[in-house]
């Protein structure tokens, strides 16, 4: 019986045998309920002398969005835009930001209803056609093009998240270390040089 065998490897080796499961299962119901926010189409450009940045986002994990809004939670599309100016040695020097938000929720009918700012609301039996619809097209306006200084490089970030509206702020801030968000933040950087 080396298996049971307490002096020598064996113990070492059913400790190590036992973490491997453990970390693959964490691992696996991790991979299972991956959800992410993906971005298509980032465009910055000059419209009628301001900076507008255009671009799409498509949620991942469709069935566990849906699960949510059938629970009867909101759920809202956030995205921080920032423009900085580009430094070598210290932090960058932020030259603009703008905040974009879209409210998600479920009619008593069944529909799902996207509100856009500036847009009104719009809806559709099927999510991955609201999605299509709502958020492959999001502009952020970041303030008067001359703003900007040629032969200077420039950062474009963006964050987006996707977060449960009904999660009281006292249960947030008391469970700082936890994440409340339907699917997990993520950020995105463009560099360019005007």
């Amino acid at each position: 019986m080396a298996f049971c065998d307490i002096s020598g490897r064996a113990p070492r080796r059913f400790a190590v045998l036992l973490a491997l499961v453990v970390m693959a299962t964490a691992l696996g119901v991790q991979a299972v309920q991956a959800q992410e926010l993906l971005l298509s189409n980032l465009v910055l450009n000059n419209f009628e002398g301001r900076i507008r940045v255009r671009f799409g986002v498509e949620p991942t994990g469709l069935d566990r969005i849906r699960q949510s809004l059938e629970a009867g939670e909101r759920l809202a599309l956030r995205c921080r835009a920032r423009l900085s100016s580009k430094r070598d040695y210290v932090w960058n020097l932020e030259v603009s930001a703008a905040t974009w938000e879209s409210e998600l929720r479920r009619l008593k009918g069944g529909d799902f209803v996207a509100t856009l700012p500036g847009h009104g609301s719009i809806a559709d039996r099927e999510l991955g056609s609201l999605f299509r619809k709502a958020w492959n097209e999001i502009m952020v306006d970041l303030g008067p093009w001359e703003g900007l200084e040629r032969g200077s490089t420039y950062v474009l970030s963006l964050e987006l998240s996707l977060a449960r509206l009904d999660v009281s702020p006292w249960l947030k801030k008391g469970l700082f270390f936890w994440s409340f968000d339907a699917a997990p933040s993520v950020s995105y950087q463009l560099d360019f040089t005007y």
